[in-house]
């Protein structure tokens, strides 16, 4: 193969990896242990208490290690259109499925223009973990609830 060929794919190859985001999950590894993960959630639904805004919506946690059975679980992708936002008081309840253990995690967070949404420190233990996540949106006026939505976290 003719060197200007070589050059070009393995550019192209370079620029593909990076596209799809493989460098980053863990499948070709940048070795790191401590990568933020996605976890997958059915989709939570709620209207934001300022009625006219975006609607609550997210289907996923970003998970962090903590250490040996310790995660962050962060909802990152809630925002409103307006600036003064509202309030979102997330409670995240889970259960280890290999333990047995439970256990619920509250936080609160401002929703602004800025994408953002609670963070949940939870002490698990290792192994499969079924969460399942609800929030409470407020304003000065009034709150509204959220529907529930779970997936499985797989703490190390």
């Amino acid at each position: 193969m003719p060197r200007t060929t070589t050059r070009r794919l393995a550019g192209t190859v370079a620029a593909a990896i990076t596209a799809t985001g493989l460098l980053g999950t863990g499948i070709l590894g940048t070795g790191t242990a401590s990568a933020e993960t996605v976890a997958p959630l059915d989709r939570c639904w709620g209207i934001s208490p300022n009625i006219v805004d975006q609607p609550y919506s997210t289907a996923r946690l970003f998970v962090s290690p903590d250490g040996p059975g310790r995660v962050t679980a962060a909802v990152r992708d809630i925002s409103s259109f307006w600036r003064g936002g509202y309030e979102s008081v997330g409670r995240l309840d889970w259960h280890n499925l290999r333990t047995g253990k439970r256990g619920t995690a509250v936080d609160a967070a401002p929703i602004r223009l800025y994408v953002n949404g609670p963070t949940f420190r939870l002490n698990t233990g290792t192994g499969p973990v079924r969460v399942t996540l609800s929030a409470v949106n407020r304003n000065a006026l009034w709150s509204i609830p959220t529907t529930s939505c779970s997936g499985t976290l797989q703490v190390r």
